[in-house]
């Protein structure tokens, strides 16, 4: 089967919170308010050129985009120019990542709003994890409660949660602290399990405690990995463009011979990819 390629767009590495396991906070690209309306102008030109495959779908990520209210105006301004590059065909899909992280739900509510009646065509993740992810207690809370207000107000949204399998968040689900169908079932959404790119050693999960956890999470899920192989797995082209001095760079990761993307190898010492120990370790289940 072939799928469409997904033009991934990071737009700035601005962001109010700061991840241990964040490879951007490294060397981050820090903009300005007029740079960053500059840069949300840039994407739709470069959507609108012979750059961009029509049909394809879209990503749109940082950073953080939603984070500073001051850009509300402009990022209104750039998604309704989305939709109605939707509208004509030019792009299929909105792939939107945002971390909830922050008190003014503003600027994704005009998001949410704009995709009452079409939340089919849109892929909104955010992220959580047990480690690493937030500062302080408030900052979780904070989280919970805008992951709430979208259930409540945006019933029809698919939300998928990211969270990455670190060696604490592996330890947490085999000892019943975190209970994956639980949060699925209160929050209305979907987690979707990505493997720890190694940045830091002290969260590098060993193997069998990473698939340990996958396998408690389909005891606890049935079917669960039936989903979560295929769609972990999937072959598909990923061109991600990153900003820099004034232009976007192609910046794609390359593929292993075996067609995944070769950060996949990055999950463990070994050096073998994670897609493919996946299928090998759960053969018969995808």
């Amino acid at each position: 089967m072939t799928y469409k390629s997904i033009y991934e767009f990071l737009l700035w590495d601005n962001c109010n919170n700061n991840c241990k396991f964040c490879f951007q906070r490294k060397n981050p690209r820090l903009f300005n308010q007029n740079q960053r309306k500059k840069i949300l102008d840039d994407t739709i030109s470069f959507i609108k050129s012979d750059k961009f495959e029509k049909g394809s779908h879209v990503l749109i990520c940082g950073g953080e985009i939603f984070d500073k209210s001051t850009d509300f105006p402009d990022l209104n301004a750039f998604f309704a120019k989305i939709d109605g590059l939707m509208a004509d065909g030019t792009i299929d899909l909105l792939y939107l990542n945002t971390n909830l992280i922050y008190e003014d739900v503003s600027g994704l509510g005009f998001v949410l709003d704009m995709m009452k009646g079409k939340f089919d065509r849109l892929r909104f993740t955010t992220s959580y994890d047990l480690y690493g992810r937030f500062r302080k207690k408030a900052d979780e809370s904070l989280f919970f409660m805008n992951l709430n207000w979208i259930k409540e107000q945006f019933p029809e949204c698919n939300i998928v949660v990211n969270t990455i399998l670190t060696k604490q968040t592996c330890e947490k689900i085999l000892d019943g602290t975190l209970n994956p169908k639980e949060f699925m079932e209160k929050y209305n959404c979907w987690i979707n399990f990505v493997p720890y790119i190694v940045y830091d050693e002290s969260m590098s999960a060993t193997k069998a405690e990473i698939f340990s956890a996958l396998a408690k999470i389909d005891s606890l899920c049935p079917n669960y990995l039936e989903y979560y192989i295929p769609n972990i797995t999937i072959e598909q082209e990923k061109k991600l463009y990153y900003y820099q001095n004034g232009e976007y760079i192609y910046c794609s990761c390359e593929l292993s011979e075996c067609g995944h993307a070769v950060n996949f190898k990055r999950y463990s010492k070994d050096g073998t990819c994670f897609c493919c120990d996946l299928k090998n370790i759960f053969a018969g289940r995808y």
